[in-house]
């Protein structure tokens, strides 16, 4: 079993992600299967445990193929919190579909492009656009809805969505940039075009260098 002490991500490379890849060549018969295995090694990031007991980030989950699709069940870290993903296919497009049961609340993502993230010799290819997508998309929002319900979020996190927007409504642009990059999740919220476009009403500097540079967090 492979240790992985870099600490790096899927999309760094990880050591213990290419063993997970290399012990699953011999089940892995479709492009759709090999990004499944991506998004698996995606939530394993992102602090999921495989339901198993005593599996390691390395080895294949049992019965990952199913009828209805490929499916993977987790535990929030150490918590009783469950968390769900499941992956099929409609038509050329693959659906990644999440599901939080103790707060019935699902999010999901569709690949337009499924083989944008597999070659012709059938490896994994842009895997850090991979997981940018299914992070912003899924996987943190999911780790945020698990980290609730476990009671482990601390205060403005707390919050939902809406209201953080809101509070970023009354804040001048030096106060949303400090405060975006505190977390992931905040850095999200930060960067609605909403938020700068009354920013650049409201200065008109701003206005002219979001024109021509197109993120605020690389301006100032």
């Amino acid at each position: 079993m492979a240790v992985d002490t870099g600490g790096k991500l899927v999309e760094e490379g990880a050591e213990w992600f290419t063993t997970l890849i290399e012990n699953a060549k011999k089940e892995i018969s479709s492009p759709t299967e090999l990004i499944a295995l991506a998004i698996h090694g995606l939530m394993l990031d992102l602090d999921f445990i495989v339901r198993e007991q005593n599996l390691e980030k390395s080895e294949i989950p049992s019965s990952w193929k199913t009828s209805a699709g490929i499916v993977f069940k987790y535990n929030y870290k150490n918590t009783e919190v469950q968390a769900q993903i499941t992956i099929f296919n409609l038509g050329k497009f693959i659906q990644i579909h999440g599901f939080i049961p103790s707060a019935s609340e699902s999010f999901t993502v569709c690949l337009k492009q499924g083989d944008e993230f597999v070659n012709d010799n059938f490896e994994l290819v842009n895997v850090k656009k991979l997981a940018t997508i299914f992070k912003s998309q899924v996987g943190e929002k999911m780790q945020h809805k698990s980290r609730l319900v476990a009671g482990l979020e601390r205060g403005l996190l707390q919050l939902p969505d809406d209201v953080i927007h809101l509070l970023f409504t009354f804040m001048d642009y030096k106060s949303v940039i400090r405060l975006s990059l505190t977390s992931s999740r905040l850095y999200e919220l930060g960067m609605d075009k909403s938020i700068w476009r009354r920013l650049c009403k409201i200065n008109k500097g701003i206005h002219i260098q979001l024109e021509s540079l197109q993120d605020p967090y690389t301006v100032f």
